[in-house]
This record gives C-alpha cells, structure tokens and sequence, in this order.
C-alpha cells in the first residue's frame, strides 16, 4: 500500500486505484476538490510518489489568476517540463501564433486541442499522469483543453492516462458532472493531528496538546502546517501566522518577498535581483521541481497573506519596477503590471497603452478571447472618446475572430456612434465591415444600418475603404434578395477597389470585393466570370502571400470547373489545394481538398475510396467546429447511398439537418433521398415546402440542386406544372454539370431528359439523354454513365420507333454491365426490367449479359466447364464466375435449376 498523508487514507486509495487502472490501459480523470489549504497539493503529492514508485511520469502544471497569464499557461508549463519533453511532447502543439492562418480563431483552437489531446495519448503508452491544480483559476482555453480532455479519456477509456484536475469550491461549471471520480477532503480530526505531531516531534504527543492544536486549527491543515512551524500555538488565523515569521526576516529578505508577493503564483528568479535562500529556508518560497529558474509560494494564502500586508504605494511601486524590467514581448503581464499602478493620468495612459499591445500579443497567438478582455480593460483607463472608438473597434474584431458575431456587432455600432460624432469616416468604414460572411436576416439587418451609416459618412468618396463598404452593402442586397441590385452594387465595388489596389488597405478592398462578387454570381450563366474571380484571387493571394486568399480561389476554381466538366482543372485546383494545405498546415484547407478529392473518386466511381475520405473530411470538420461542416459530410454520403440503393442503411444527423431546415435545398436533396429510400410521406412534405420555391429559382450557387432534385420529386409525384417549370430553368443550362465537392450526381441534361419524357417530349428526351450521355462518357464519369444510359434507354423506349428499340437495348445492356461492376444496384434493377420489357424474355433472360447467355446455353448442354472453356476461348474460372453470376441473377441454386429454366427461355 501506498503511504498516504496522514487523514487521507482513502483519498490517497482511491487516486492510487485510478493510477492503476490507468496503467493497465484504462483511462480515467479525478477531480479533488475544495476550500483552499485543505490539501488538495498535499494528495497530488501522495499521487506523484506513487507514480514515481510505479515508473509512471507525472506531468504537472498549476493555473494562476495573476492578470497577464497567456492563454494554456497550465498546459503549456506541463508540456514544456523535462518530463513532457521526454516523452516526445512540446508546448508548441499550442502555439496558435504559428498556426495557419486559414480558418477563424476558435477553430484554430479547438484544433490545438485536439491535436494536444492526440500527442498525450500517444506519450501514455505505459501510463502517464496529466495533472492540473487550481483549475477554478484557469483561463477559458486552459478549462476548454480540460473538458476537451475529460471527454477523451472517459468516452474512450483508451489511453493509459490519468487525468487529475485540483479546484476549490466551486468547481469550473460541468466539471463534475463530466468526471468519474470525484474527491472532497475535509478538515483533519484527533488522530490526524496527533500523527502530524508525531511526525514533528519525533516522541508520542501529549493530549492535552492534540487538543490544544485540533481547537486552535479547526482541523484545517494548511492552518496546522502554519502552526506546526510556529514557536508556541496561538490562536490566530493563518494570515497572522505568515506575517510573524516574515517579520523575523531580515529586511534583505523581506524586499524579496515584496517582489514575490507582487510578482505572481511563481516567480522567476531573474525578476527578484537576489537568491530566496532565507524564503525558502522559511518555507515561504519552494522551489519549482520542473523549472530550476523559478520558485513559487508554498501555498496561495501564504502569498495573499504577504502581498496584502504590504502598504498600497509599496505595492504600486513593485507593479511598476517589474512593468519596466519585463521585456515587452511578455505584453500581458506587463499590463497587468501597469494596470495594477494606473494610480495617475499619467499611469492610466501607460496602463492603456499596455492593453492594447497585450490585445495585439493576444492576437497574434490567436487567443481572440484574451484579446477581447484586454480591449476592454484598455477601455476601463481610456478617456479620449476618439481613443475609445478605436479601441472598441479593435474590440469588435476580437469578438469577430471569437465567433460572438452578436457581440461584435453591438462593440461596431458604438463605434460608428463616436464616428459620426467626431466626423471619423475611417473609423464607421472599419466598423462597418467588422462582419463578414453575411448570412441570417438578424446579422444582415444590423450590418446593413451600419452600412448606411458609414455611406452617409463617405458620400462621394472615391477609396479603397469605400469600396470595401459598397462590397458589404452587395452581400446585404444579396440575402436581402435584391439580386440585381447586389450585383450592381458589386461591380461598383470592384472598379473603385481595383482603381486603389496599390494603395494601403487596397488589396484587401480588392478581395472583399472580389468575394462578393463570386458570391453575387453564383447563376448557371456566370461560370466564365466566377472562374475569372477564382483566377484572380488566387494571383492575388500568392502576390501578397494571404492564405485565405489562396484557398478560397482555389476552392472556387474547383467548384466551377466541376460544373464545367474540366476535369483537367479540377485535378490541378486540387493538387494546388493540397500544396496550400502542406504548407499552412490548417483544416480549412485540408478540409476542402478532402472533399474535392472524395468528389472526384464519386465522380468516376470509385465508392470506397470515396467514403474513406469522407470519413476524413468529416472528422476535420469536426475538429474545424464549423456547423456547416457535418451537413456537407450528410449531403454527400447520401449521394453515395443512393447511388448504391443503400439508403435503408443511412441515417441523417438529426442536428445536421436542423440547421439547414429552412432551406430550400435541404427540401429537395432530402426529398429525392427520403424518396429513394421509401419514405414518400416525408418525401412529400418536405415537396410541398419546396414547390412554391421551384418556378422561379434564384441563380445562385444552390441554383442547380434546387432545379435538379425538384424536377425529380415533382417527375415522381406527377406535378407537370412544376415539370414544366422546372424543364423550362433546365434548358438553357443543359452544357454544364451538377456535380461539386458536394457529391458528383450528373450532367444537368440528364435531369431536363427525365423532365422532357414525364412530359411526353419524346425527341427532346432523347436529344437531352444523349448529351448527358456524351457528357459522362467524355469526362470517365461511369456511375453517371450508367444513369444517363437508363435515362436515354427509357427516353428511346417512350419514343418507341423500331430503331429506338433496337438502340435501347444496346444502350441498356451498357448501363447494366456498368451498375453491375460499380455495385449500383437501383440502375441495375432500372435497366434490368427495362431490358426484360424490351426483349420480351422477362427480367429473368434480360438480367444476363450476351456472355452469360452464351455460357449458360452451353452448359445446359451437359458440357464440362473446361469444354465450355475451350468452346469460348476463354478460362474455366470466367466459365464459372459466368454460371455463378447467371443463378444470383435468376434466383436459382444448382446446375438443374438453370437447365430448367434455359429450355424455356432460351
């Protein structure tokens, strides 16, 4: 048995268990909560030397609320100790500064979390203790990575890690309720402090003094620890205690410990200009085990105890030594430092000014939420009303890059506010474009008031920052449904933004216009122009060396080459997407590449390869938190289902489809799929919400799976007005394609065919089919050969000529051979009755290929299968995969069987 502090047999017990299950693969996570100086520290040690004892390391960080502390302090002073860094891991998988800069803040964040959570688990092959102390201080990215953590440890009992969290009361909200284990020490009885006194006297304690010290102390062992170290037991609370023997320092000694007290929970020996030895002698200071150049308190009431037993202006006049003697890019601590000695106008300035660089540091280590807060600290010691406008404007793009779009928002309406009360354009321009992205009514609504606000601000003005406005005022227009306004709009933005390229901000008025005019252009008769948008961001983002810019122009590239049936393009945008991936290293990227690349396996048929890489696709966008990333996954498995017939085995994300619920292409991409797979009543519903959408359908970049999939649906349930309509947006269209990284469902003729036959438009069906036809069999698209062959082999059927007939059954024992191999079984059923109709044979005779026919002919014959071999020059392994083949087709089981069936089909 592991020795346990005196009192906390069972607390030690139960940690040594959880340390045992750990190491025998077993994972699991223990919260010890409670009052401070109850020994939360004192069973972390415990744990620690049973974990020595066992061989198993022990990584340590400790949470601090000292203003200044960076984002992951705890995770990153646990990573970067000499224990971590022997086990592979480094504190840089945290270093949000370096990573790429394709995608928002939080989910760069979410993102070094769960590649953190990765890296631990591979170094806990063995067993390995992940420990943090005094969590209820830690900053929310700190807690973020612990819940994160939690979850990856219980749900998978997995990795052979022991995750121990210390907090006093209350616990960070949820953290208990998400951990199994939960312990809360309590205060110490007799026989506890009698063995305390034991320990320290070396003989069997009196009991009079055992009393003595149980009533003075109250049980409370940080109050006995300081007890235990006094001369005589009097009864003073702990903060006396501390005090007595800082008074017996000598005054060196006692400047130290003003510093320390000043300084934060450890402290670098550096910043203290002298040696603790007589504090740590005192046990005041303790060395730090995983950092010989710091020490730190032995206990946070013993530094609380301390720095408020200093007078106010001593601790003002620390604040400020340690502000000039830290180096700048320690931004936060630095500002803390000031804000602590903001006793002055001239100290509230520099206490300002020290905000805003610790915001600027913030941001640039991606901690959007630190950044935020010390924006609006800076805003606490800023007066000038100017002054404050520019700082809530910086505010406003924290909160942007925070995802608190409402936030953000409000933070950009008080800027434009002090705007136009100074007469600062500049400042309602910035304020007015802190959104992008425009999406729900709610954000367009206030984006547009600022908009407007900010126009009457820059009437007339020809400029970079104004272009930039008009690029917002065309997003709005487009949500708003002004469709030809926004486009108006957008080419206006374009040519000023374009006229002041060269200028500061020029380039990126040029590509806030450039992506709204990609956006405002997303109609089937403006591929040409969104490829030159593409292009020319793509130039622009490798000029300026902007990520985002080379990602989105070559996600939009790939896009519309995809429509276009350039497959040239399309491989060549996706091994560029994948060069900007490998060099950002990001998700966003990654997870577009992903997708374009499971596309492209659809499009040729090549079904496996196409799940894998959705299934990587999705789990990118899960770490991306991005809302829209698992309805994009959805949508594109079930393409795959439906191609297949395998739809009865498919089961949409509920939240998925929630958050597309309104939206007409969720109405129909789900209408055909519950169609497909038998739920007509849903089917249906979901038909009569998208019907009144179906007749005049907006050209944006959802134009072709609205029209396409709502032709089918109103094709099956025999709505000829909504046909008619549809067929007639189809037309003009027939040359491009519907497929996307979305999923690669065909060329936009097959879908007019299918419109053009319900309507008994039979010449125009045919002609239709057999551009589709032409289409997929140019670009290799084998499961969209397979489909538009069915469709020209039922268009000819319907036509009915002689000749037809002949055709359709060449064209359908095509697309048969092709479903067969691919595995698409609804094409198959489709063109394998179609076939039986046809040739009169029945869906028996017609299910067999010319070759299986053959075969079978010959070996109801009573020929061996070598002589049939011999007969076809072919191998008796064909002879038998052609008769094994023919009895699943037919429904037989034997030789006999099949003998039966030829003499009368045949």
């Amino acid at each position: 048995m592991d020795a346990a502090p005196p009192g906390r047999e069972h607390e030690t017990a139960a940690l040594v268990s959880a340390l045992d299950d750990a190491c025998a693969g077993r994972g699991t996570a223990v919260l010890v909560v409670g009052e401070a100086g109850i020994g939360k520290s004192t069973l972390l040690g415990a744990l620690v030397d049973a974990a020595e004892h066992r061989g198993v390391p022990a990584l340590l960080g400790r949470a601090s609320a000292d203003l200044g502390t960076p984002a992951f302090w705890p995770w990153l002073r646990l990573l970067g100790s000499p224990a971590a860094r022997d086990r592979g891991l480094d504190p840089g998988v945290l270093d949000l500064g370096a990573a790429a800069a394709d995608g928002s803040d939080a989910r760069a964040r979410f993102g070094a979390m769960a590649d953190t959570a990765d890296a631990l688990a591979a170094a806990a092959d063995g067993g390995l203790v992940v420990a943090v102390e005094d969590v209820h201080a830690a900053d929310p990215a700190s807690l973020a990575l612990l819940h994160h953590l939690v979850g990856e440890v219980v749900a998978t009992r997995g990795p052979a890690l022991l995750l121990v969290a210390t907090s006093r009361e209350p616990a960070p909200e949820g953290l208990e309720a998400a951990v199994p284990t939960v312990l809360r020490p309590g205060r110490l009885g007799r026989g506890p402090v009698g063995e305390l006194l034991r320990r320290r006297d070396g003989t069997e304690p009196d009991g009079a003094a055992v009393d003595t010290l149980l009533r003075v102390s109250a049980g409370h062992p940080l109050h006995l620890r300081e007890l235990l170290r006094a001369p005589a037991i009097h009864a003073e609370a702990v903060a006396p205690l501390v005090r007595r023997r800082v008074a017996a320092l000598s005054p060196a000694a006692q400047d130290l410990l003003a510093t320390a007290a000043v300084a934060g929970e450890d402290v670098e020996l550096a910043l203290l200009g002298g040696h603790p030895a007589e504090l740590l002698a005192a046990h005041l200071l303790v060395e730090d085990p995983q950092d010989p150049g710091r020490v730190r308190w032995s206990h946070a009431l013993v530094r609380a105890a301390c720095r408020d037993g200093l007078p106010p202006a001593r601790r003002r006049d620390e604040h400020r030594r340690l502000a000039d003697a830290l180096p700048p890019d320690r931004a936060g601590e630095v500002a803390g430092h000031r804000l602590a000695a903001a006793d002055s106008p001239a100290g509230r300035a520099a206490a300002a000014s020290a905000c805003r660089a610790a915001a600027e540091d913030a941001t640039a280590r991606r901690a959007p939420d630190d950044a935020a807060d010390w924006c609006r600290r800076a805003l606490e010691v800023t007066d000038d009303p100017v002054a404050r406008a520019e700082v809530r404007l910086a505010l406003a793009r924290a909160l942007v890059r925070a995802d608190r779009t409402a936030d953000a928002l409000d933070e950009a309406a008080a800027v434009v506010d002090a705007a136009e009360d100074a007469g600062r354009a500049d400042l309602a321009a910035a304020a007015a474009v802190v959104v992008r992205g425009i999406g729900p009514d709610l954000v367009a609504g206030r984006v547009e008031a600022l908009v407007a606000r900010a126009g009457t601000l820059l009437a007339g003005e020809d400029s970079a920052r104004r272009a930039r406005v008009l690029a917002q005022e065309a997003m709005v227009a487009g949500v708003r449904g002004r469709s030809d306004e926004a486009a108006e709009i957008s080419a206006r933005a374009l040519a000023m933004a374009d006229r002041h390229e060269h200028e500061p901000d020029g380039v990126d008025a040029v590509l806030h216009a450039l992506h709204a005019r990609y956006e405002l252009c997303g109609g089937p008769g403006l591929v040409s122009e969104r490829l030159a948008v593409g292009r020319r961001t793509i130039a622009l983002g490798t000029a300026t060396r902007r990520p985002e810019a080379l990602v989105w122009g070559h996600v939009w590239r790939i896009e519309d080459a995809f429509e276009l049936g350039a497959l040239d393009v399309v491989e060549a945008g996706i091994e560029a997407l994948g060069e900007v991936a490998d060099q950002l290293g990001g998700t966003l990227a990654r997870w577009h590449e992903l997708r374009a690349r499971a596309a492209r396996a659809h499009l040729v048929g090549r079904y496996d390869e196409a799940f894998a890489l959705a299934g990587r696709f999705r789990e990118l966008g899960r770490r991306s938190q991005d809302p829209t990333a698992e309805a994009m996954y959805q949508a594109f498995v079930t393409l795959l289902h439906r191609d297949l017939g395998t739809l009865a085995t498919w089961h949409p994300d509920g939240d998925a489809m929630a958050r597309t619920a309104r939206l007409p292409v969720m109405w129909a991409t789900a209408g055909v799929a519950f169609l497909d797979r038998g739920d007509a009543d849903l089917a249906r519903t979901l038909y009569a919400e998208l019907r009144p959408h179906l007749f005049a359908v907006p050209h944006s970049n959802r134009w072709r799976p609205v029209v396409c999939c709502g032709s089918e649906l109103a094709v099956a349930f025999g709505d000829t007005e909504v046909v008619r309509a549809t067929l007639d947006q189809l037309l003009p269209h027939t040359a491009l394609r519907t497929d996307s990284s979305t999923g690669c469902p065909g060329p936009v003729a097959r879908f007019a065919a299918t419109a053009a036959r319900r309507l008994d438009e039979h010449d125009e069906a045919v002609r239709l089919a057999d551009q589709a036809v032409t289409s997929d069999r140019r670009l290799g698209a084998m499961p969209g050969l397979a489909r538009s062959g069915l469709e020209l082999g039922r268009a000819l059927a319907a036509r009915g000529t002689a000749a037809d007939r002949d055709r359709a059954r060449r064209v359908l024992e095509e697309s048969r051979t092709v479903a067969r191999r691919l595995g698409l079984r609804p094409t198959l059923d489709g063109a394998t009755a179609l076939l039986g109709e046809l040739t009169g044979l029945g869906p028996g005779a017609g299910s067999l290929t010319a070759r299986e026919r053959e075969t079978v002919a010959l070996v109801v014959t009573g020929l061996a299968n070598r002589e049939v071999a011999a007969r076809l020059v072919v191998s008796e392994r064909t002879v038998e995969s052609h008769v094994r083949n023919a009895l699943a087709k037919l429904g037989l089981h034997n030789r006999t069987q099949l003998a039966a069936w030829a003499a009368e089909a045949l």
